[in-house]
Protein backbone atom coordinates (compact mmCIF):
# COMPACT_ATOMS: atom_id res chain seq x y z
CA UNK A 1 0.00 0.00 0.00
CA UNK A 2 3.04 2.30 -0.45
CA UNK A 3 4.15 3.98 -3.01
CA UNK A 4 6.46 7.00 -1.90
CA UNK A 5 8.62 7.98 1.06
CA UNK A 6 8.48 11.69 1.10
CA UNK A 7 8.09 12.85 4.44
CA UNK A 8 11.42 12.84 5.86
CA UNK A 9 13.28 13.90 2.79
CA UNK A 10 10.27 17.03 2.58
CA UNK A 11 11.24 16.99 6.20
CA UNK A 12 14.60 17.82 5.94
CA UNK A 13 13.83 20.38 2.85
CA UNK A 14 11.44 21.90 4.75
CA UNK A 15 12.91 25.35 6.11
CA UNK A 16 15.20 25.87 3.05
CA UNK A 17 11.78 25.24 1.10
CA UNK A 18 9.81 28.24 2.86
CA UNK A 19 12.45 30.61 1.78
CA UNK A 20 11.19 30.54 -1.46
CA UNK A 21 7.25 29.37 -0.93
CA UNK A 22 5.04 30.97 1.43
CA UNK A 23 2.50 28.94 2.93
CA UNK A 24 -0.88 29.93 2.42
CA UNK A 25 -4.65 28.69 1.70
CA UNK A 26 -6.02 25.64 3.39
CA UNK A 27 -6.41 22.26 2.42
CA UNK A 28 -9.72 21.14 1.17
CA UNK A 29 -12.06 19.51 4.46
CA UNK A 30 -13.56 16.02 4.42
CA UNK A 31 -17.05 15.80 3.83
CA UNK A 32 -19.13 15.60 6.98
CA UNK A 33 -18.99 12.48 8.64
CA UNK A 34 -21.37 10.59 11.26
CA UNK A 35 -19.27 10.07 14.89
CA UNK A 36 -18.17 6.23 14.81
CA UNK A 37 -17.01 5.04 18.19
CA UNK A 38 -15.48 1.74 19.71
CA UNK A 39 -17.93 -1.20 19.82
CA UNK A 40 -18.14 -2.87 23.34
CA UNK A 41 -15.79 -5.70 24.22
CA UNK A 42 -16.66 -8.14 22.52
CA UNK A 43 -18.47 -10.67 25.02
CA UNK A 44 -17.33 -14.55 23.25
CA UNK A 45 -13.54 -15.21 21.95
CA UNK A 46 -10.84 -16.28 22.54
CA UNK A 47 -9.33 -12.64 23.34
CA UNK A 48 -12.47 -11.96 25.26
CA UNK A 49 -11.75 -15.44 27.22
CA UNK A 50 -7.79 -14.32 27.74
CA UNK A 51 -9.10 -11.41 29.28
CA UNK A 52 -11.27 -12.60 31.67
CA UNK A 53 -8.27 -15.10 32.70
CA UNK A 54 -5.68 -11.71 33.24
CA UNK A 55 -8.59 -10.10 35.06
CA UNK A 56 -8.99 -13.14 37.89
CA UNK A 57 -5.25 -13.23 38.00
CA UNK A 58 -4.60 -9.80 38.72
CA UNK A 59 -7.76 -8.12 39.61
CA UNK A 60 -10.55 -5.71 38.34
CA UNK A 61 -8.22 -2.56 38.69
CA UNK A 62 -4.48 -3.74 37.24
CA UNK A 63 -3.67 -4.77 33.59
CA UNK A 64 -1.15 -7.47 32.33
CA UNK A 65 1.57 -6.30 30.01
CA UNK A 66 3.33 -8.89 27.85
CA UNK A 67 7.21 -6.75 26.30
CA UNK A 68 6.94 -7.83 22.78
CA UNK A 69 10.97 -8.07 22.81
CA UNK A 70 11.60 -9.99 19.35
CA UNK A 71 10.86 -8.61 16.29
CA UNK A 72 9.20 -12.07 15.25
CA UNK A 73 6.80 -11.37 18.52
CA UNK A 74 5.85 -8.30 17.22
CA UNK A 75 4.46 -9.84 14.06
CA UNK A 76 3.31 -12.99 15.62
CA UNK A 77 1.31 -11.77 18.01
CA UNK A 78 -0.47 -9.14 15.48
CA UNK A 79 -1.22 -11.78 13.33
CA UNK A 80 -2.57 -13.84 16.26
CA UNK A 81 -5.13 -11.07 17.47
CA UNK A 82 -6.26 -10.32 13.83
CA UNK A 83 -6.61 -14.29 13.38
CA UNK A 84 -9.16 -13.99 16.64
CA UNK A 85 -11.05 -11.06 16.40
CA UNK A 86 -14.75 -11.70 16.30
CA UNK A 87 -15.91 -8.01 16.87
CA UNK A 88 -13.50 -5.56 15.55
CA UNK A 89 -10.02 -4.47 14.95
CA UNK A 90 -8.79 -0.55 15.12
CA UNK A 91 -5.50 -0.02 14.08
CA UNK A 92 -3.47 3.15 14.15
CA UNK A 93 -0.05 3.94 12.31
CA UNK A 94 2.34 6.26 11.11
CA UNK A 95 3.58 4.24 8.48
CA UNK A 96 2.48 0.74 6.55
CA UNK A 97 4.28 -0.21 4.21
CA UNK A 98 3.94 -1.81 0.81
CA UNK A 99 6.22 -4.94 1.87
CA UNK A 100 6.18 -8.59 2.85
CA UNK A 101 5.42 -7.62 6.12
CA UNK A 102 2.81 -4.59 5.37
CA UNK A 103 0.89 -7.50 2.79
CA UNK A 104 1.01 -10.09 5.14
CA UNK A 105 -1.01 -8.03 8.17
CA UNK A 106 -3.27 -6.26 5.43
CA UNK A 107 -4.22 -9.54 4.16
CA UNK A 108 -5.20 -10.59 7.30
CA UNK A 109 -7.43 -7.75 8.17
CA UNK A 110 -8.87 -8.02 4.96
CA UNK A 111 -9.91 -11.34 6.02
CA UNK A 112 -11.01 -10.36 9.25
CA UNK A 113 -13.44 -8.03 7.24
CA UNK A 114 -14.97 -10.56 5.18
CA UNK A 115 -15.95 -12.70 8.33
CA UNK A 116 -17.83 -9.97 9.96
CA UNK A 117 -15.60 -7.95 12.10
CA UNK A 118 -15.44 -4.09 11.54
CA UNK A 119 -12.02 -3.19 10.63
CA UNK A 120 -11.09 0.79 10.97
CA UNK A 121 -7.47 2.05 9.75
CA UNK A 122 -6.46 5.40 10.25
CA UNK A 123 -2.86 5.92 8.42
CA UNK A 124 -0.75 8.76 8.29
CA UNK A 125 -1.06 10.33 4.35
CA UNK A 126 2.91 11.29 4.00
CA UNK A 127 4.51 8.12 3.83
CA UNK A 128 1.46 6.69 2.40
CA UNK A 129 1.60 5.59 -0.92
CA UNK A 130 -1.77 3.73 -1.62
CA UNK A 131 -3.53 4.86 -4.36
CA UNK A 132 -6.65 6.95 -4.01
CA UNK A 133 -8.87 4.29 -6.03
CA UNK A 134 -7.57 1.37 -3.81
CA UNK A 135 -8.10 3.16 -0.47
CA UNK A 136 -11.73 3.92 -1.55
CA UNK A 137 -12.24 0.61 -3.17
CA UNK A 138 -11.65 -0.71 0.57
CA UNK A 139 -13.55 1.57 2.34
CA UNK A 140 -16.25 0.43 0.68
CA UNK A 141 -16.31 -2.96 1.86
CA UNK A 142 -19.28 -3.05 4.29
CA UNK A 143 -16.68 -4.19 7.24
CA UNK A 144 -13.92 -1.85 6.74
CA UNK A 145 -13.02 1.47 6.77
CA UNK A 146 -10.04 3.56 5.75
CA UNK A 147 -9.05 7.51 7.30
CA UNK A 148 -6.08 8.84 6.32
CA UNK A 149 -4.78 11.53 8.56
CA UNK A 150 -4.34 15.22 7.52
CA UNK A 151 -4.08 14.38 3.31
CA UNK A 152 -2.22 16.82 0.96
CA UNK A 153 -4.24 17.76 -2.23
CA UNK A 154 -1.64 15.99 -4.67
CA UNK A 155 -1.43 12.52 -4.26
CA UNK A 156 -0.80 11.24 -8.14
CA UNK A 157 2.91 12.61 -8.46
CA UNK A 158 6.23 12.39 -5.98
CA UNK A 159 7.01 15.60 -7.30
CA UNK A 160 3.64 17.17 -6.95
CA UNK A 161 3.28 15.76 -3.41
CA UNK A 162 6.40 17.49 -2.55
CA UNK A 163 5.16 20.68 -4.00
CA UNK A 164 2.14 20.38 -2.18
CA UNK A 165 4.30 20.03 1.27
CA UNK A 166 5.95 22.98 0.41
CA UNK A 167 3.07 25.38 -0.41
CA UNK A 168 1.28 24.05 3.03
CA UNK A 169 3.87 23.87 5.02
CA UNK A 170 2.28 24.74 8.46
CA UNK A 171 -0.89 22.54 7.78
CA UNK A 172 1.00 19.35 6.05
CA UNK A 173 3.98 19.27 8.58
CA UNK A 174 2.39 18.25 11.79
CA UNK A 175 1.91 14.21 11.43
CA UNK A 176 -0.23 11.60 13.02
CA UNK A 177 3.29 9.53 14.35
CA UNK A 178 0.89 7.80 17.01
CA UNK A 179 0.82 3.15 16.97
CA UNK A 180 -1.94 1.71 18.39
CA UNK A 181 -3.35 -1.78 16.93
CA UNK A 182 -6.56 -2.75 19.71
CA UNK A 183 -8.81 -6.11 18.89
CA UNK A 184 -12.42 -6.91 20.12
CA UNK A 185 -11.71 -4.01 22.39
CA UNK A 186 -10.35 -6.45 25.11
CA UNK A 187 -6.52 -6.95 23.40
CA UNK A 188 -4.13 -4.27 22.24
CA UNK A 189 -0.63 -3.32 21.14
CA UNK A 190 0.99 -0.21 21.34
CA UNK A 191 4.99 0.54 20.86
CA UNK A 192 7.56 1.90 18.54
CA UNK A 193 6.80 -0.67 15.59
CA UNK A 194 5.18 0.60 12.63
CA UNK A 195 4.41 -1.43 10.10
CA UNK A 196 7.33 -2.79 7.46
CA UNK A 197 9.68 -5.25 6.98
CA UNK A 198 12.20 -3.06 9.21
CA UNK A 199 9.86 -3.32 12.23
CA UNK A 200 9.46 -7.10 12.20
CA UNK A 201 13.22 -8.41 11.05
CA UNK A 202 12.55 -8.96 6.99
CA UNK A 203 14.45 -5.84 6.43
CA UNK A 204 17.45 -6.80 4.24
CA UNK A 205 19.40 -3.18 4.30
CA UNK A 206 18.78 -3.08 8.02
CA UNK A 207 16.19 -4.43 10.79
CA UNK A 208 15.39 -2.06 14.36
CA UNK A 209 15.24 -3.35 17.69
CA UNK A 210 12.25 -2.24 18.60
CA UNK A 211 9.26 -2.62 21.84
CA UNK A 212 6.24 -3.13 21.84
CA UNK A 213 4.00 -4.24 24.26
CA UNK A 214 0.59 -6.76 24.41
CA UNK A 215 -1.91 -5.63 26.89
CA UNK A 216 -5.29 -6.72 28.20
CA UNK A 217 -7.14 -5.53 30.83
CA UNK A 218 -9.08 -2.03 32.19
CA UNK A 219 -6.79 -0.09 30.37
CA UNK A 220 -7.62 -1.27 27.03
CA UNK A 221 -10.73 0.70 27.43
CA UNK A 222 -8.51 4.10 27.55
CA UNK A 223 -6.72 2.66 23.77
CA UNK A 224 -10.09 2.29 22.15
CA UNK A 225 -11.26 5.42 23.08
CA UNK A 226 -7.63 7.29 22.10
CA UNK A 227 -8.60 5.38 19.46
CA UNK A 228 -11.82 6.94 18.75
CA UNK A 229 -10.51 10.72 19.47
CA UNK A 230 -8.46 10.29 16.02
CA UNK A 231 -10.99 8.21 13.93
CA UNK A 232 -13.51 11.30 14.71
CA UNK A 233 -11.10 14.30 14.26
CA UNK A 234 -11.53 16.60 11.36
CA UNK A 235 -7.72 15.73 10.05
CA UNK A 236 -8.65 12.45 9.40
CA UNK A 237 -10.43 11.72 5.85
CA UNK A 238 -12.47 9.25 4.70
CA UNK A 239 -11.11 6.86 2.45
CA UNK A 240 -14.35 6.16 0.52
CA UNK A 241 -14.63 9.65 -0.42
CA UNK A 242 -10.66 9.62 -1.97
CA UNK A 243 -12.36 8.79 -5.09
CA UNK A 244 -16.06 8.40 -6.89
CA UNK A 245 -14.94 6.15 -9.42
CA UNK A 246 -14.21 2.98 -7.25
CA UNK A 247 -16.44 0.36 -6.55
CA UNK A 248 -16.47 -2.24 -3.87
CA UNK A 249 -15.88 -5.14 -6.84
CA UNK A 250 -12.65 -3.57 -7.13
CA UNK A 251 -12.02 -5.59 -3.73
CA UNK A 252 -12.12 -8.76 -5.42
CA UNK A 253 -8.85 -7.88 -7.59
CA UNK A 254 -6.78 -6.42 -4.85
CA UNK A 255 -7.59 -9.76 -2.39
CA UNK A 256 -6.17 -11.35 -5.78
CA UNK A 257 -3.33 -9.25 -5.62
CA UNK A 258 -2.51 -9.60 -2.13
CA UNK A 259 -2.82 -13.54 -2.48
CA UNK A 260 -0.16 -13.81 -5.29
CA UNK A 261 2.07 -11.00 -3.47
CA UNK A 262 2.43 -13.34 -0.21
CA UNK A 263 2.74 -16.05 -2.92
CA UNK A 264 5.69 -14.87 -4.39
CA UNK A 265 7.41 -13.60 -1.03
CA UNK A 266 6.93 -16.73 0.74
CA UNK A 267 9.97 -17.92 1.09
CA UNK A 268 10.71 -14.19 2.87
CA UNK A 269 7.72 -14.76 5.31
CA UNK A 270 8.62 -18.37 5.84
CA UNK A 271 8.54 -17.37 9.43
CA UNK A 272 5.26 -16.65 9.97
CA UNK A 273 1.80 -18.40 8.65
CA UNK A 274 0.70 -17.28 5.18
CA UNK A 275 -2.96 -17.72 6.02
CA UNK A 276 -5.15 -17.76 9.17
CA UNK A 277 -4.51 -20.14 11.92
CA UNK A 278 -5.70 -21.32 15.17
CA UNK A 279 -3.41 -19.41 18.30
CA UNK A 280 -5.23 -21.19 20.88
CA UNK A 281 -2.30 -22.56 23.00
CA UNK A 282 -0.52 -19.28 22.83
CA UNK A 283 -3.26 -17.13 23.25
CA UNK A 284 -4.20 -19.12 26.41
CA UNK A 285 -0.59 -19.49 27.79
CA UNK A 286 -0.41 -15.27 27.58
CA UNK A 287 -2.10 -14.72 30.97
CA UNK A 288 1.21 -16.70 32.30
CA UNK A 289 3.76 -14.33 30.32
CA UNK A 290 1.84 -10.97 31.29
CA UNK A 291 3.43 -8.93 33.99
CA UNK A 292 0.64 -7.11 36.25
CA UNK A 293 0.07 -3.08 36.67
CA UNK A 294 -1.56 -0.39 36.42
CA UNK A 295 -1.47 1.92 33.48
CA UNK A 296 -2.56 5.16 31.53
CA UNK A 297 -2.62 5.84 28.01
CA UNK A 298 -1.39 9.26 27.11
CA UNK A 299 -1.27 11.05 23.69
CA UNK A 300 -1.45 14.35 21.89
CA UNK A 301 -4.31 16.20 20.02
CA UNK A 302 -5.15 15.30 16.87
CA UNK A 303 -4.83 19.09 15.83
CA UNK A 304 -3.07 21.41 13.32
CA UNK A 305 0.09 22.70 15.65
CA UNK A 306 -0.86 25.84 17.62
CA UNK A 307 1.76 25.61 20.30
CA UNK A 308 -0.70 24.02 22.55
CA UNK A 309 1.04 21.85 25.58
CA UNK A 310 2.13 18.21 24.65
CA UNK A 311 0.57 15.34 26.90
CA UNK A 312 3.34 13.63 26.76
CA UNK A 313 6.29 15.93 27.18
CA UNK A 314 4.01 16.48 30.82
CA UNK A 315 4.45 12.54 31.08
CA UNK A 316 8.32 13.31 31.16
CA UNK A 317 8.59 15.54 33.79
CA UNK A 318 5.77 13.07 36.03
CA UNK A 319 7.93 9.74 35.50
CA UNK A 320 10.94 11.58 35.93
CA UNK A 321 9.86 13.91 39.38
CA UNK A 322 9.21 10.61 41.42
CA UNK A 323 12.67 9.00 40.98
CA UNK A 324 15.42 8.46 43.38
CA UNK A 325 17.97 5.61 42.24
CA UNK A 326 17.92 5.95 38.73
CA UNK A 327 16.38 6.46 34.92
CA UNK A 328 16.83 4.54 31.82
CA UNK A 329 16.39 6.43 28.58
CA UNK A 330 15.95 4.70 25.13
CA UNK A 331 15.17 6.73 22.34
CA UNK A 332 16.64 6.33 18.69
CA UNK A 333 17.03 9.97 17.36
CA UNK A 334 18.11 12.30 20.27
CA UNK A 335 18.54 16.16 20.30
CA UNK A 336 17.71 17.77 23.50
CA UNK A 337 14.77 20.30 23.41
CA UNK A 338 11.97 21.22 26.12
CA UNK A 339 14.60 21.34 29.11
CA UNK A 340 15.81 18.25 28.70
CA UNK A 341 19.21 18.84 29.51
CA UNK A 342 18.23 20.81 32.56
CA UNK A 343 16.29 18.54 33.90
CA UNK A 344 18.99 15.95 33.56
CA UNK A 345 21.31 17.79 35.28
CA UNK A 346 18.31 18.12 38.09
CA UNK A 347 18.12 14.62 38.40
CA UNK A 348 22.05 13.80 38.69
CA UNK A 349 22.44 16.43 41.03
CA UNK A 350 19.77 14.65 43.37
CA UNK A 351 21.48 11.24 43.22
CA UNK A 352 19.46 9.43 40.55
CA UNK A 353 21.84 7.53 37.78
CA UNK A 354 21.21 8.43 34.25
CA UNK A 355 21.45 6.14 31.46
CA UNK A 356 20.61 6.93 27.94
CA UNK A 357 21.05 4.76 24.85
CA UNK A 358 20.60 6.27 21.51
CA UNK A 359 22.11 5.27 17.96
CA UNK A 360 25.40 5.27 16.85
CA UNK A 361 26.28 7.31 13.58
CA UNK A 362 26.42 3.55 12.35
CA UNK A 363 23.48 2.25 13.50
CA UNK A 364 21.35 5.17 12.62
CA UNK A 365 19.09 4.62 9.68
CA UNK A 366 18.29 8.58 8.76
CA UNK A 367 21.91 9.78 9.10
CA UNK A 368 21.03 13.62 8.95
CA UNK A 369 18.85 12.77 12.20
CA UNK A 370 22.50 11.95 13.68
CA UNK A 371 24.14 14.94 12.11
CA UNK A 372 22.37 17.16 14.27
CA UNK A 373 22.62 15.27 17.54
CA UNK A 374 26.58 14.77 17.91
CA UNK A 375 27.09 18.21 18.88
CA UNK A 376 24.80 17.56 22.10
CA UNK A 377 27.10 14.84 23.64
CA UNK A 378 29.40 16.77 25.38
CA UNK A 379 26.13 18.44 26.76
CA UNK A 380 24.70 15.45 27.92
CA UNK A 381 27.77 14.05 29.51
CA UNK A 382 27.99 17.64 31.61
CA UNK A 383 24.16 16.72 33.22
CA UNK A 384 25.98 13.89 34.57
CA UNK A 385 24.27 11.07 32.76
CA UNK A 386 25.94 7.96 30.66
CA UNK A 387 25.66 8.34 27.11
CA UNK A 388 25.81 4.72 24.98
CA UNK A 389 24.91 4.52 20.82
CA UNK A 390 23.74 1.45 19.99
CA UNK A 391 26.27 -0.43 17.25
CA UNK A 392 24.81 -1.18 13.84
CA UNK A 393 26.86 -4.47 14.44
CA UNK A 394 25.59 -6.24 17.78
CA UNK A 395 26.07 -9.61 19.73
CA UNK A 396 24.84 -12.36 17.38
CA UNK A 397 22.23 -12.65 20.46
CA UNK A 398 21.13 -9.04 19.71
CA UNK A 399 20.58 -9.98 16.07
CA UNK A 400 18.01 -12.85 17.05
CA UNK A 401 16.18 -10.23 18.86
CA UNK A 402 16.28 -7.99 15.23
CA UNK A 403 16.62 -10.67 12.30
CA UNK A 404 14.15 -13.14 10.88
CA UNK A 405 14.98 -15.90 9.50
CA UNK A 406 16.51 -16.36 6.47
CA UNK A 407 16.75 -12.51 6.57
CA UNK A 408 19.65 -11.57 8.03
CA UNK A 409 20.05 -7.36 7.46
CA UNK A 410 23.15 -5.60 6.63
CA UNK A 411 22.86 -3.41 9.71
CA UNK A 412 20.85 -3.24 13.03
CA UNK A 413 19.29 -0.48 13.59
CA UNK A 414 17.76 1.08 17.21
CA UNK A 415 14.19 2.32 17.34
CA UNK A 416 12.96 1.70 20.62
CA UNK A 417 11.26 4.50 22.49
CA UNK A 418 11.12 3.97 26.37
CA UNK A 419 12.03 5.11 30.13
CA UNK A 420 12.11 3.30 33.23
CA UNK A 421 12.25 4.66 36.39
CA UNK A 422 13.42 3.30 39.73
CA UNK A 423 12.69 -0.45 38.04
CA UNK A 424 9.18 0.24 39.14
CA UNK A 425 7.53 2.69 36.04
CA UNK A 426 8.02 3.20 32.60
CA UNK A 427 6.82 4.26 29.54
CA UNK A 428 6.47 2.65 26.10
CA UNK A 429 5.35 4.40 22.97
CA UNK A 430 5.97 6.35 19.65
CA UNK A 431 7.96 9.26 21.05
CA UNK A 432 11.19 10.14 20.49
CA UNK A 433 13.37 12.97 22.23
CA UNK A 434 13.91 15.31 19.39
CA UNK A 435 12.28 18.49 18.03
CA UNK A 436 9.69 16.99 16.03
CA UNK A 437 8.21 13.98 18.21
CA UNK A 438 8.15 16.87 21.39
CA UNK A 439 6.67 20.29 19.22
CA UNK A 440 5.27 19.22 15.62
CA UNK A 441 4.12 15.53 15.65
CA UNK A 442 1.49 13.53 17.38
CA UNK A 443 2.54 10.99 19.55
CA UNK A 444 0.96 8.39 22.33
CA UNK A 445 2.14 5.73 24.69
CA UNK A 446 1.63 3.75 28.12
CA UNK A 447 2.45 5.07 31.15
CA UNK A 448 2.89 2.24 33.10
CA UNK A 449 3.28 1.20 36.65
CA UNK A 450 4.50 -2.32 37.06
CA UNK A 451 7.90 -3.43 38.98
CA UNK A 452 7.63 -7.03 37.67
CA UNK A 453 7.71 -5.40 33.70
CA UNK A 454 10.14 -2.27 34.70
CA UNK A 455 12.93 -4.72 36.35
CA UNK A 456 12.39 -6.40 32.85
CA UNK A 457 12.85 -4.10 30.65
CA UNK A 458 15.61 -2.71 32.83
CA UNK A 459 17.92 -6.26 32.26
CA UNK A 460 16.78 -6.23 29.18
CA UNK A 461 18.33 -2.48 28.48
CA UNK A 462 21.03 -3.38 30.23
CA UNK A 463 22.17 -6.06 28.10
CA UNK A 464 21.62 -3.84 24.96
CA UNK A 465 24.04 -1.20 26.96
CA UNK A 466 26.81 -3.75 26.93
CA UNK A 467 29.94 -3.53 25.45
CA UNK A 468 29.10 -6.18 22.89
CA UNK A 469 26.03 -4.48 21.91
CA UNK A 470 26.80 -0.82 22.34
CA UNK A 471 29.13 1.88 22.86
CA UNK A 472 29.98 3.95 26.11
CA UNK A 473 30.54 7.60 25.16
CA UNK A 474 32.86 9.33 27.66
CA UNK A 475 35.61 11.88 27.77
CA UNK A 476 39.27 11.39 28.21
CA UNK A 477 41.62 12.95 30.64
CA UNK A 478 42.60 15.39 27.48
CA UNK A 479 38.71 16.04 27.46
CA UNK A 480 38.61 14.24 24.05
CA UNK A 481 35.39 12.16 23.17
CA UNK A 482 35.99 8.49 23.33
CA UNK A 483 34.03 5.47 22.26
CA UNK A 484 34.63 2.79 24.42
CA UNK A 485 33.02 -1.20 23.43
CA UNK A 486 34.66 -4.95 23.31
CA UNK A 487 35.94 -3.86 20.23
CA UNK A 488 38.34 -1.76 22.26
CA UNK A 489 38.49 2.24 22.27
CA UNK A 490 37.91 4.45 19.19
CA UNK A 491 38.83 8.25 18.88
CA UNK A 492 36.39 9.00 15.80
CA UNK A 493 32.58 8.23 15.90
CA UNK A 494 31.63 4.69 14.82
CA UNK A 495 30.36 4.58 11.18
CA UNK A 496 29.25 1.96 8.81
CA UNK A 497 31.52 3.02 5.98
CA UNK A 498 33.34 6.35 4.39
CA UNK A 499 30.42 7.44 2.50
CA UNK A 500 28.46 7.82 5.27
CA UNK A 501 30.86 10.13 6.99
CA UNK A 502 30.85 12.62 4.10
CA UNK A 503 26.96 11.96 4.25
CA UNK A 504 27.08 13.52 7.96
CA UNK A 505 29.52 16.10 7.06
CA UNK A 506 27.36 17.89 4.98
CA UNK A 507 23.77 17.07 6.74
CA UNK A 508 25.35 19.01 9.77
CA UNK A 509 25.15 22.18 7.46
CA UNK A 510 21.95 22.02 6.92
CA UNK A 511 19.74 24.46 9.01
CA UNK A 512 16.93 21.86 9.94
CA UNK A 513 17.77 20.94 13.27
CA UNK A 514 13.65 22.08 14.37
CA UNK A 515 12.12 19.95 11.85
CA UNK A 516 14.25 16.89 13.21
Amino acid sequence: MIRRNIYKTAGYLALLATLFISACGTLKTPPPQPRVVSLRPAAAGLTAEVAKVVSDSFGPKQSGFFPLIRNRDGLTWRLALADHAVSSIDAQYFIWQDDAAGNLLFDRLLRAADRGVRVRLLVDDMVLAAKDREIAAISRHPNFKIKIFNPGNVRDSTLGAIGDFFLYFKELNRRMHNKLFVVDNRMAIVGGRNIGNEYFGLGKKYNFRDLDVLVAGPVVAELSDAFDIYWNAELSYPGAAMSTQAKIEEVSLIRDQLSVYINEHSEQLSAYPLIPKRWDRDLLALPLLMKPGTAHFLQDKPVHFDGEDHRLLDMLDYLAAPNHEQLIILTPYLIPVAGLLEHLARLSSEGVKIKILTGSMGSNNHTVAHSHYKKYRRPILATGAELFEFRHDPSPSARQNADVEPVQAGFISLHVKALVGDGKRCFIGSLNLDPRAIEINTENGLYIESPELAQLLTAEFEKMMAPENAWRVYLDDNNQLRWASESGVVTSQPARSFGQRIADFFFRLLPIESQL
